[in-house]
C-alpha cells in the first residue's frame, strides 16, 4: 500500500468534479468562470506521493492566468511536514486564511484512548439487541450494492446530491467496514465505511516508522437503524476490531469543528475528544 507526503481520500477522482493528474501528484477541483476570470477550489488536496510532487503541483498551478486559487489542505500528522508545506505555499505567493467550507479540525482516536464509560457502553449494548455487527476488510459487489442503497437513503435525508457508486468501489480497495444486520430479518440496516492508509510519520506515534490510519469516510442508517440507534454499536465494533484485529494505529474521524456548529461533532466526541487542527486554507490570485 502506498505512503503519501500529503493525502486525503476525498481527492480520489471518483468523488467527482474536475480532476487533474501530474507528475507525482493529483487533485480534484471545483471551477467557476466569469468571462475570462476563473475561481478554482481544491478541497482537502492535493494528494502527493513525495515532497517533490507537492512542488510539481504548485509549479503546475503557477501556469494559470487570471485565476483565484483556494487550497484547503487536509490533515497532516507531522508538524515538521506541515511547516515544509506551508513554507512552500508562502514561497509561491499563497496567503493563509480560515477554512470557509471544510472543518478546520478533525478528531483523532488512538488505541490507548479507546475506552467508553458505562453510560456510553449502554448505548452500544442497546444496539446489540437489534443487530449483529460484522467488520470486514473486503467487500463483494452485492455488499457494495446494499451499502450504496442505504447511502442513497441517508444522503436524501440530509438533502445533498448523491455521489456515484464508484466511490465505494474505490474506497473498498483498502477498506475496513462495519455492517449492522437486522437480527430478525438479516437485512443490512447500517454501515460505516472506512479507508485504510499507511503513513510514514505522525507526531501521535513517534516510536513507529509506519503507521496504519483508518479514515472514517461514510456512515449510513436505514429508518430502522436510526430508530434502534445502531450507530454506537457500529462505531464501537469498527474501532475495537480496527485496533485489536487489523493493526490500525490511529483513527481519523474525518472532520470536527468547534466553531461551525456541526451536528455530527457531539456524536464523534463520545468516542474521542482529541481535536487536531488542519494546516490551513491558502489562497492566491494570479493576474498574468
Amino acid at each position: 500500500m502506498k505512503s503519501y507526503y500529503i493525502f486525503d481520500p476525498i481527492q480520489f477522482k471518483e468523488f467527482g468534479y474536475h480532476f487533474f493528474e501530474g507528475e507525482d501528484f493529483y487533485y480534484r477541483y471545483q471551477m467557476s468562470r466569469k468571462i475570462f476570470w476563473r475561481n478554482i477550489y481544491i478541497p482537502f488536496g492535493p494528494n502527493c506521493q513525495t515532497q517533490k510532487g507537492f512542488e510539481n503541483f504548485l509549479n503546475h498551478l503557477d501556469n494559470f492566468k487570471f485565476t483565484k486559487i483556494t487550497i484547503d489542505l487536509p490533515a497532516i500528522y507531522n508538524q515538521k511536514r506541515i511547516q515544509e508545506v506551508v513554507n512552500e505555499l508562502k514561497k509561491h505567493g499563497y496567503q493563509k486564511k480560515p477554512y470557509i467550507y471544510q472543518d478546520e479540525e478533525t478528531i483523532i482516536l488512538l488505541k490507548e484512548q479507546f475506552r467508553l464509560k458505562s453510560e456510553k457502553m449502554n448505548k452500544v449494548r442497546y444496539g446489540y439487541k437489534f443487530s449483529n455487527i460484522v467488520v470486514k476488510s473486503q467487500l463483494n459487489n452485492e455488499e457494495i450494492d446494499k451499502i450504496y442503497k442505504i447511502y442513497l437513503i441517508a444522503i436524501k435525508r440530509l438533502g445533498f446530491p448523491p455521489k456515484d457508486k464508484d466511490i465505494f468501489k474505490k474506497l473498498s480497495e483498502n477498506c475496513l467496514v462495519s455492517l449492522a444486520y437486522n437480527k430478525e430479518t438479516n437485512e443490512l440496516e447500517g454501515y460505516i465505511f472506512g479507508y485504510v492508509l499507511n503513513s510514514d510519520k505522525t507526531d501521535f506515534l513517534i516510536d513507529k516508522e509506519n503507521v496504519r490510519i483508518l479514515y472514517v469516510m461514510f456512515t449510513g442508517l436505514t429508518n430502522y437503524g436510526r430508530d434502534k440507534r445502531l450507530g454506537h454499536a457500529m462505531h464501537y465494533d469498527l474501532f475495537n476490531q480496527a485496533f485489536n484485529n487489523y493493526d490500525i494505529d490511529m483513527i481519523d474521524l474525518h472532520g470536527g469543528s468547534r466553531t461551525k456548529n456541526r451536528s455530527y461533532v457531539s456524536f464523534k466526541q463520545e468516542f474521542s475528544n482529541q481535536f487536531y487542527s488542519l494546516p490551513g486554507s491558502f489562497t492566491k490570485t494570479i493576474l498574468i
